[in-house]
């Protein structure tokens, strides 16, 4: 009896625990519940996701829950799991129509339209006069680009719906694109009637009137709009954007100035009136608005990052990059901020950080065609022109209207003398932008270097009738018409160059040697005289006009003066290489080496710290072929003055020539890069550098380079189709051997040149 009367004890406890255990599991989820509603009320959407996610985890079938918690998911910019929350709620509750709603929009936005039409039809089968369901399904409408059924539905809303102001905006757009703009006008005319206090019905038409370019009709609307809502700075805003558009740059700051002064204490005001004066080149002013909103704003990210732009823009990296850190502080994974961080990278020539940091942000945004873009560019500064040309190809794959990466895709092929690439990338850019300059520019350099000097020319041609105040088409025409022997012509066409920019030394000098060609030595040394008067403040400057002016003496065959002209060059530009060069060519042909040697080195005797002195002995001795005493001169150089750039680059080309020592001969080379950057000399010799290491690409682009400036140079050829020969691109290197060996029969490669041409 005692047993019976226990066991029945125990299976009641069992049932009391059971019970107890029920009732605490409902009394915990509607806790959560009832907190997560709470926290959405007070807009803490992440703790009101935890309340509702522990609530669901005691019943994963919570509808009520699953509603709250889509809602959350919304309010915090995360609509895939707001769609996962809605699809648990559709699935639990199918009745409930707001849930097939919204999962019909995340399916539109998604551009699943069937699945969209599907939830829409069902709210519309049990509601016909659903008006969010009649929106959803006007939209998918034009989407399908099914207008006219578009326009029924939205007729159909103006009948249901009482406010009708979306409706009338809806139908307008979609009248619009019917080109029915006399219905579209009309229609948003009612939209602004029907709703004056909306400042959007006003912009509605605005925005319609500026597409249609009647201009004063939309100035009479946007002024509307602020007589409805004097109290609107944005509506300022739009004014003011509209006089800038209208080149009418005071009312443009009055209308700023003014959506400031009625609302100081709202941000975007000044951060339009900032763009206002960034447009317009005030300084000052641009940050003295930025200033004014940081003030308000102290930790706005997005507010940050503008004004680190604009001190990037305006090339202050140290100030943008404080800006940076800042962002970093509040957001540290930002993306727009690291993209900025690694483009001051590539600014302050810091290449291996920029690398650093866009190698990571293409882990994290693989599919962005700017972080490619970017990566690229930092590539070319590292002189990795492989993996350049791949980063940019995968920036044009992501993104096919990207111009930036197709022009210095260009310019890269035209610099690795791919020419029929380098056409084809400005090809692309030209059918977006037919009046692009540097595609057009590119295009007609590769033309010319094709030798299709025809379509070259028309190519110019076009360069100055897109802006005929830029003086590069006139010079890059004129240029051509000089390899064409057509001097007269070409002598116009340099003539309106200069006349534009008389400081541009490339033109000046053209215009010597179109003087030279046709023996007109007293004209070429006047206008060299000339040129020294306009370059007189800038010793650089006249350095390259006097070694110029003895390069037109030397063809006079007036030795003495020429002569002299490099020694003023020297003076003028110690660093300057070309002169030494002409100098030990002068003292070769006189016959006056042991003279000249003795000369310099009386004067080291003297003074044994200076560089020049050595640099012209270590030069005298490089053509006489005495390597060991070149090199111990272009030392002393160099201890001497350990920044000077002429012994850095001969001491390389030195050592590269005789494959010896090519880490120091690359450091050398790249120091005198550095210094000198634009000398075609140092081009070379970097480029010799490389093609001893076997960075046959790197080599390519340097004597490319190298070759834009000093076209006839038959050793810069031969080592450009030596470097083309070791990449195995036989066809370009037989051109660029039998270039050089038509420039001249005995340079020092000459018989390399016929031996590697004889094996085709």
């Amino acid at each position: 009896m005692m047993n019976r009367i226990g066991k029945i004890i125990i299976l009641l406890l069992i049932v009391f625990t059971a019970f107890c255990g029920c009732a605490s599991d409902e009394e915990k989820k509607a806790a959560h519940l009832d907190k997560g509603k709470a926290y959405l009320e007070a807009s803490e959407y992440k703790n009101a996701e935890l309340e509702l996610k522990n609530a669901i985890q005691i019943d994963p079938e919570y509808l009520e829950a699953y509603l709250q918690l889509g809602q959350a998911y919304l309010m915090t910019g995360n609509p895939r799991e707001a769609f996962r929350a809605y699809t648990m709620v559709a699935r639990l509750d199918p009745e409930n129509m707001d849930a097939q709603l919204k999962l019909a929009t995340f399916f539109m936005l998604g551009s699943k339209l069937k699945e969209a039409r599907e939830k829409v039809d069902l709210v519309l089968n049990r509601d016909p006069a659903n008006i969010d369901a009649l929106f959803l399904l006007a939209g998918i409408l034009d989407r399908q680009e099914n207008l006219s059924e578009a326009v029924s539905v939205f007729e159909k809303i103006l009948k249901i719906d009482v406010e009708k102001t979306k409706a009338y905006l809806g139908l307008a757009r979609t009248l619009t694109r019917q080109g029915k703009l006399e219905d579209a006008e009309e229609h948003l005319k009612a939209a602004v009637k029907s709703d004056a206090k909306n400042p959007r019905t006003h912009l509605a038409l605005f925005s319609f009137y500026i597409t249609q370019k009647k201009y004063d009709a939309a100035l009479a609307v946007i002024k509307a709009a602020i007589a409805e809502n004097s109290a609107n700075p944005d509506l300022y805003v739009v004014l003011g954007n509209f006089y800038f558009i209208r080149k009418d740059r005071d009312q443009a700051e009055a209308a700023f100035l003014k959506g400031i002064d009625i609302a100081p204490e709202k941000v975007k005001p000044y951060v339009a009136a900032a763009g206002f004066y960034d447009a317009t080149g005030s300084r000052e002013k641009t940050l003295a608005m930025y200033g004014k909103a940081l003030d308000l704003q102290t930790d706005d990210v997005r507010l940050l990052h503008a004004v680190a732009r604009y001190h990037f823009k305006i090339g202050e990296p140290d100030a943008a990059r404080t800006y940076v850190e800042k962002i970093f502080e509040q957001k540290p994974g930002y993306f727009p901020a690291r993209m900025l961080e690694g483009e001051i990278y590539i600014q302050k020539k810091r290449f291996d950080q920029a690398l650093g940091v866009f190698e990571q942000l293409v882990k994290d945004e693989p599919r962005s065609a700017r972080v490619h873009y970017f990566m690229g560019i930092a590539q070319l500064g590292k002189g990795e022109y492989k993996t350049a040309r791949s980063s940019l190809l995968k920036a044009i794959e992501l993104n096919s209207g990207d111009i930036k990466a197709r022009l210095v895709l260009a310019d890269l092929y035209l610099r690795e003398r791919a020419m029929d690439l380098a056409q084809e990338e400005s090809r692309q850019v030209l059918k977006l932008l037919p009046d692009n300059y540097p595609a057009r520019m590119i295009m007609g350099n590769a033309l010319m270097m094709q030798g299709n000097q025809d379509a070259a020319a028309e190519s110019f041609r076009e360069l100055i009738r897109i802006d005929p105040k830029n003086p590069a088409g006139y010079y890059r025409l004129g240029l051509l018409q000089h390899l064409m022997k057509q001097y007269d012509r070409s002598m116009v066409n340099l003539e309106k160059a200069r006349q534009i920019n008389p400081r541009l030394m490339d033109v000046f000098t053209q215009i010597v040697l179109v003087h030279g060609a046709r023996k007109e030595f007293d004209a070429a040394l006047a206008r060299c005289d000339k040129q020294s008067e306009i370059f007189k403040d800038s010793p650089k400057l006249l350095a390259l006009v006097q070694n110029l002016k003895g390069e037109v003496y030397l063809a006079r065959k007036d030795i003495a003066s020429a002569e002299k002209c490099f020694q003023d060059a020297l003076i003028q530009n110690p660093d300057f290489l070309r002169p030494y060069y002409a100098l030990a060519r002068i003292y070769r042909s006189a016959r006056k080496d042991d003279q000249a040697i003795a000369q310099y080195q009386a004067i080291l005797e003297k003074n044994p710290e200076q560089a020049t002195p050595h640099m012209l002995l270590g030069t005298i001795y490089d053509m006489q072929k005495r390597f060991d005493l070149s090199e111990e001169h272009y030392r002393a150089a160099l201890k001497n003055n350990p920044d000077f750039a002429p012994a850095a680059n001969n001491l390389s080309y030195l050592l590269a020539n005789q494959d010896k020592n090519l880490d120091e001969a690359l450091g050398l080379a790249q120091q005198a890069k550095e210094k000198i950057p634009e000398d075609p000399s140092v081009m070379d010799t970097l480029g010799l550098v490389y093609y001893q290491k076997g960075l046959y690409d790197s080599a390519i682009r340097e004597f490319s380079d190298s070759l834009e400036k000093i076209a006839d140079n038959p050793t810069v050829h031969y080592h450009l189709g030596m470097a083309y020969y070791k990449k195995q691109d036989l066809e370009q290197a037989r051109q660029q051997l039998e270039k050089a060996l038509s420039l001249s029969t005995d340079f020092d490669e000459a018989q390399t040149a016929r031996k590697i041409l004889s094996e085709f």
